[in-house]
């Protein structure tokens, strides 16, 4: 063990990824500490992964080498909060439940809602790039992304972007650690632009037995002056998984929740017109949810795409208008074992499935892989057991840009200690 203040001795087995253990795990509670580790490490060329609470660690290739986890749960707290200009600081080990609540106490919000908020990490959220169903009315994280501060992997800390909303021009550097995955430098501090809370919120559930009358539906919302915050798409067989059905009262096989935020006189409208243009797409209207138990079905929503119990998670980026086409290629491949939830304004799509992986499986992960592509998309096989990560295709089609990727990571990290092998 390394004669460091904050290494520790009893976390090995919480921070295991794909079945490796680190020799060392250590503890930072400061930014200086947390650059004293990098520096330590770079002189050792041991390797790195970096932790917040572990949530998104099933994501990407087995560590080609695990000496050290840096886990970073202690370096929590407010770093400045401005409310009046909508701008707040926060350190990385914070969690976005914790965040929430004291923006809350300000009327404000970070309109950002990956799974589970009370064990995401803000340094996790970004450096994950994991959103969820409110990305079809306030975009991803680089939208929100005004700043932060990086720990280089030789230790030197470094501050990227500003305080403001309006920056200065030139290259934003910010944006290359935004789903970096922990490969090219360790967050330490992120800068948001939060925004007011709205002033209601309600989620009207609609109902079809083929996805032909839900995509009549959304193409016609699209051309609509109507905005939702969200437009999650759940197969039947994702609704008994996840137990989102338990919540509803099901009229067909498939259902689309449409959420809004706003204020209450814009919100009735959009429900008025959403109802209207249901009706004529040949959609089944269920009655609108409201208060407490429209927050706790956003809720299970939210956190269903973390695939949690699932033996095997696949994301699928598509262009919108493919959403419903493919849901139904997902069942004719794998059948209604496949659990399908997706934002489906945003052509993100997750294929959730319980039963386990094996050579069946794997050719249909390849033919779905091929087909996404052939209609202008990807797939990236976010969860699987470890074994059979070498033999798929877990970031999807590599994307023309990789080789310039590979010579970032080795300009930024040159002796390849942060997270190798799980991305470039």
């Amino acid at each position: 063990m390394t004669a460091l203040p904050f290494a520790v001795q009893d976390l090995t087995e919480q921070v295991q990824v794909d079945g490796q253990r680190p020799a060392e795990v250590w503890l930072p509670e400061t930014v200086e500490q947390v650059a004293e580790a990098m520096a330590l490490a770079f002189e050792r060329n041991l390797a790195v992964i970096p932790l917040g609470n572990g949530t998104k660690r099933h994501i990407g290739l087995p560590p080609s080498r695990y000496d050290v986890a840096l886990c970073l749960r202690k370096l929590c707290g407010f770093v400045e909060y401005a409310p009046d200009d909508l701008v707040v600081i926060v350190k990385a080990g914070t969690t976005l439940a914790e965040l929430q609540q004291a923006l809350r106490e300000r009327g404000q919000f970070l309109p950002l809602d990956p799974p589970f908020p009370e064990r995401t990490t803000v340094g996790g959220v970004v450096a994950t790039a994991m959103t969820g169903p409110c990305r079809c009315l306030y975009g991803a994280v680089r939208e929100h992304l005004l700043g932060i501060k990086v720990v280089q992997p030789d230790g030197k800390v470094t501050r990227f972007g500003g305080k403001v909303v309006k920056n200065v021009a030139g290259y934003d550097v910010t944006k290359l650690y935004v789903g970096s995955f922990g490969t090219l430098g360790v967050i330490v501090e992120a800068n948001f632009k939060v925004r007011p809370l709205p002033e209601t919120q309600a989620t009207l559930p609609l109902w079809a037995d083929d996805t032909d009358a839900v995509e009549r539906f959304l193409s016609a919302l699209v051309l609509s002056d109507v905005t939702p915050a969200c437009a999650e798409l759940l197969n039947a067989t994702a609704l008994e998984q996840t137990g989102i059905g338990a919540l509803l009262v099901p009229k067909g096989r498939y259902c689309l929740l449409l959420g809004f935020d706003g204020f209450r006189e814009e919100v009735a409208w959009w429900l008025g017109e959403a109802q209207r243009l249901a009706a004529t797409a040949g959609l089944a209207v269920a009655d609108t949810l409201e208060g407490e138990t429209e927050k706790a079905l956003r809720a299970q929503v939210r956190d269903a795409h973390a695939g949690e119990g699932a033996t095997w998670v696949l994301r699928v980026i598509l262009p919108s208008s493919e959403v419903c086409g493919f849901t139904e290629k997902v069942q004719r491949v794998l059948g209604e074992r496949s659990g399908v939830l997706a934002h489906s304004l945003n052509g993100v799509l997750r294929v959730l499935v319980h039963e386990p992986f094996n050579e069946e499986m794997a050719d249909a992960v390849t033919a779905l892989l091929q087909h996404a592509v052939k209609q202008g998309g990807n797939l990236v096989v976010e969860k699987v057991p470890t074994e059979w990560k070498k033999r798929l295709p877990v970031w999807g089609q590599l994307p023309s840009a990789w080789q310039l990727m590979q010579r970032l990571k080795a300009a930024l990290d040159p002796k390849g200690i942060l997270a190798p092998g799980r991305v470039v």
